[in-house]
């Protein structure tokens, strides 16, 4: 055989070692390419864990502020329903419908208080409510005298507990 032949049996047998070669060469990029996707893939749901949380953490926030306004403005009105009821037990003649209208605030207003919370804060209303329902009945006298030996001191105990859940501690006072 001569060289020429030779050449070409070499070459041909280089042929099936470079398609091996070429192979070897595409498994490796595919594995690399493979682990650059899985990387990809992981931060992609890193950050879309990470969006998640933090629209979580904002629609939380949202909520606590609302409901922190909502408890202020429900707090407010009970304690503006009790001034006006208390004018109205204070001057008012038995069976007077300004006292009328002022107890229903007051019951009404209690009961606004306990959807907004928090049980211990609607507790101490409804304390003060059932307090303020028999007075109606009872003379000018007794009613002043039942205001302040029995409504005043839990409306301390009704402020004490708000200024807790409005300063984000957890109301522990009673009537």
């Amino acid at each position: 055989m001569s060289l020429t032949g030779i050449a070409a049996v070499l070459a041909l047998a280089g042929i099936p070692v470079s398609v091996l070669v070429a192979r070897w060469q595409m498994r490796t990029t595919l594995a690399q390419a493979e682990a650059s996707h899985r990387t990809a893939l992981a931060a992609a749901e890193a950050n879309h864990r990470s969006a998640l949380e933090v629209a979580r953490q904002q629609a939380e926030a949202e909520r606590d502020r609302w409901i922190l306004d909502a408890r202020r403005a429900e707090y407010r009105l009970f304690q503006n329903s009790l001034n006006q009821l208390r004018r109205a037990l204070e001057r008012s003649d038995l069976g007077d419908s300004e006292m009328e209208e002022a107890l229903h605030e007051v019951h009404d207003s209690s009961h606004r208080i306990a959807e907004v919370g928090p049980d211990e804060v609607h507790r101490i209303a409804k304390f003060i409510r059932e307090r303020c329902y028999p007075m109606r009945t009872w003379p000018r006298d007794r009613r002043v005298e039942l205001w302040r030996l029995q409504v005043a001191p839990a409306r301390v105990s009704l402020d004490e507990a708000i200024n807790e859940v409005i300063s984000g501690r957890s109301p522990t006072s009673t009537p």
